[in-house]
């Protein structure tokens, strides 16, 4: 029987049994398993066995794919059908481009590894690893001259890893093993990986007023990075102890603003002026004490929204959060855009007060927080902009996160008579009726609600 014959012929068969139950027929063998397995363990050999069988199935037909594919190639088939390439044949049966272009790599790499391909053509190596190890020799044989004993060595020990990631990293240890004595006055001789001269960074402003960016960075600089964020990424349990909302691509981005904010408190760091360059700009459009807007304005034509200096309008919110902030630069504007007052620097908390309020905080007082006080921002509970005071009973230490949180949601601090901040969480639209019971600041926080345990 041809190949073909065979193939289609286990096609089919499998087809019939994933048909699913109807009432003329009963439905195929695997569809029954999946629609209704034991539960108390009678079906666990069927299904792990079938499970065992199938994957060998799809690690062969990976490999015979890879195998036609670069066959194709070879034959001349893709220009008789009028396309480019074997990949483009792929397409167009379906695959997904980065699926077409692996099974493309793996064929084209098969000869560079023919003990692997013996393993492969029992079923034993899934296709992304045959991608892997065939990316890795190609990446070792460019750095470091490979013959066919070395070749088959590498190729040996590519394939003892579990993971592709594992297959890449264990490629770049052999390079770096294996290679000559580096020439330090080359340039070309320095891995790429390890390459300053490489480091790209782009930062893209949106129509939408975010910021999207893409690193390349060499080993050390990343290696930096991921050292300065990994202990600013770990969860914050919520107030009543759930889990931290966020998910770890947010935590990611909260711990890389959290350096940034740590860098611009740093009173080391170079300015431009000489002096201490602030934290951002805000152009604020302001009227005339009495409301009405300034003689000779044109409102219609003018913006009245506030605008950050290097991503644009922003709304009230990130206003009364960027006021709230300790070092910032003020541009005060009229209906005309004319500059009322320039350039003045706004310390808006003393160093004194500040002590006074790490002392009674004691880092982040959202309830569950308690973030060190170097993450902190000093926040008006009354705000400052509606004539709050800069004192230590109308301040709170908060982190950037529950910083935002309070300017942004229902959530509310005041200063009560103890003189310690209380928290009030939003309204409950469930309950519109239910008391907004004040949590304790988390340096006073207790296992219990009565009056004499925050004493």
């Amino acid at each position: 029987m041809a190949i073909v014959d065979v193939i289609t012929e286990f096609a089919d068969a499998l087809i019939e049994a994933l048909s699913p139950p109807t009432l003329a027929a009963p439905g195929g063998e695997l569809a029954r398993l999946c629609a209704s397995p034991s539960t108390v363990g009678f079906d666990d050999a069927v299904i792990g066995q079938t499970m065992v069988q199938l994957t060998r199935v799809v690690n062969l037909a990976g490999t015979a794919m890879s195998g036609l594919t670069d066959a194709a190639g070879r034959a001349g088939l893709p220009a008789r059908k009028r396309v480019k390439t074997s990949t483009d044949l792929l397409k167009q049966l379906g695959i997904t481009p980065a699926a077409a272009h692996r099974y493309a790599r793996t064929g084209h790499a098969a000869h560079t590894m023919p003990g692997v391909m013996v393993h492969a053509r029992t079923g034993g190596i899934p296709i992304e690893q045959l991608d892997a190890i065939g990316k890795a020799i190609t990446f070792v044989g460019k750095r470091v001259p490979l013959d066919e004993d070395r070749r088959a060595d590498l190729a040996r020990r590519l394939s003892c890893q579990v993971t592709p990631a594992d297959v890449s990293q264990r490629a770049r240890e052999l390079a770096l093993e294996w290679q000559p004595e580096i020439d330090e006055t080359d340039p070309d001789a320095v891995p790429v990986a390890e390459n300053p001269d490489l480091n790209e960074m782009t930062l893209v402003t949106g129509d939408d007023g975010r910021t999207t960016g893409t690193l390349d960075l060499d080993a050390l600089t990343s290696e930096e990075l991921n050292q300065a964020l990994d202990p600013l990424c770990k969860p914050i349990p919520q107030p009543d102890g759930s889990r931290d909302p966020r998910t770890a691509k947010q935590r990611r981005s909260d711990a890389l603003a959290q350096v940034i904010r740590t860098y611009l408190n740093g009173k080391e760091r170079p300015t431009v002026s000489g002096g201490v360059l602030p934290h951002v700009t805000m152009i604020v459009p302001t009227q005339c004490g009495d409301g009405t807007s300034a003689p000779g304005s044109s409102p219609e034509s003018s913006s009245q929204v506030a605008s950050l200096g290097f991503t644009g309008p922003v709304s009230q919110a990130t206003v009364g959060l960027v006021l709230c902030e300790a070092g910032m630069r003020r541009v005060i504007v009229d209906q005309n855009s004319a500059p009322l007052d320039v350039g003045r620097e706004h310390r808006l908390v003393t160093a004194g007060l500040r002590r006074a309020l790490e002392a009674r905080d004691r880092g982040c007082a959202f309830p569950g927080c308690g973030r060190p006080i170097s993450w902190t921002d000093a926040h008006h509970c009354v705000p400052w902009s509606e004539g709050g005071d800069t004192a230590i009973d109308n301040c709170v230490l908060l982190c950037r996160m529950h910083h935002t949180l309070i300017h942004q949601t229902g959530w509310e601090v005041f200063i009560s008579h103890d003189r310690h901040p209380w928290f009030r969480p939003p309204l409950d639209p469930q309950h519109p009726d239910r008391r907004r019971e004040p949590i304790r600041s988390n340096a006073r926080r207790t296992m219990t609600s009565a009056p004499t345990a925050a004493a």
